[in-house]
């Protein structure tokens, strides 16, 4: 009983040192075989990146050819517009009004003085000298128009009147170029703007009122000058017959200015100057 024991308590340990035997020849086999499959040790971290390879390059090109077609984009459309081809939206057209306020009114012709009216003529009213006249002075402010070539600038009313006949005893309606800081009496005597415009507004009553102003608007566009300034005047101060011969301009009250009596329309080619 005693050996029987013994024996029964060894078995285990003869069969454990029995499976290693048997076990790790065979493991060894299989990690042979897996090198063997595989091409070899340092073999085995080559075909990755090899396979890998093809994948990134595709893309990058794909990419890069994207992103030039899109650069190139914006250069088609100037190419395409030749310098003497119409391009839409060169050219900008606004309408400004006269100033309205403190910086226009009338003065006489042969003395110092001022009113508020846009109005040019002789015998203004009783007190008057007989055959002296007055004259109307404009501002338009320039701020909002762009700086370029100025393609045309009219100068117009459509508010005007008459007493008596001032065209046919005056003569003429003028606007002339003229540059003041201020409004007041001191501008009766005003010399014009050496070279500047003079162009006729209108020639009888039933005429309209309008000329072309362009060389004035971009002299003061070219000087920095932010103001379009004209003088009206008849051709003659008065013709001494007592009798009043008036061309008045206003919207609601001959003695009330305000904006909106004369107007200029004006188109400038922005890629110009």
């Amino acid at each position: 009983m005693e050996v029987t024991l013994k024996r029964s308590l060894l078995e285990p340990d003869a069969l454990r040192r029995a499976r290693r035997r048997t076990f790790f020849p065979a493991l060894f086999g299989l990690v042979a075989v897996a090198i063997a499959c595989s091409g070899g040790g340092d073999q085995t971290a080559t075909p990755a990146p090899t396979a890998a390879r093809p994948v990134t390059p595709t893309a990058t090109p794909s990419t890069a050819q994207v992103t030039a077609t899109a650069a190139l984009t914006p250069t088609a459309a100037p190419t395409a517009a030749s310098p003497s081809a119409p391009v839409a939206g060169r050219t900008v057209t606004l309408t400004v009004q006269n100033h309205g306020g403190g910086m226009e009114g009338h003065t006489p012709r042969g003395f110092r003085g001022s009113g508020t009216g846009i109005f040019v003529g002789d015998n203004l009213n009783r007190s008057f000298p007989n055959g002296d006249g007055v004259q109307a002075f404009l501002t338009f402010d320039l701020t909002d128009v762009p700086r370029g070539r100025v393609v045309s600038a009219i100068f117009r009313s459509t508010h005007g009147s008459t007493r008596g006949s001032p065209y046919r005893d005056l003569g003429p309606l003028a606007a002339e170029e003229i540059r003041y800081d201020a409004f007041s009496p001191d501008l009766w005597n005003l010399e014009t703007l050496p070279g500047g415009v003079r162009c006729v507004l209108a020639t009888s009553a039933d005429s309209p009122v309008e000329c072309g102003v362009l060389e004035a608007v971009q002299r003061s566009l070219d000087d920095g000058y932010r103001a379009a300034q004209f003088r009206l005047r008849l051709e003659r101060a008065g013709d001494g017959d007592g009798s009043p011969d008036m061309a008045m301009f206003f919207i609601t009250d001959s003695n009330t200015n305000e904006p909106g009596i004369f107007e200029l329309e004006i188109a400038v080619d922005t890629a110009g100057g």
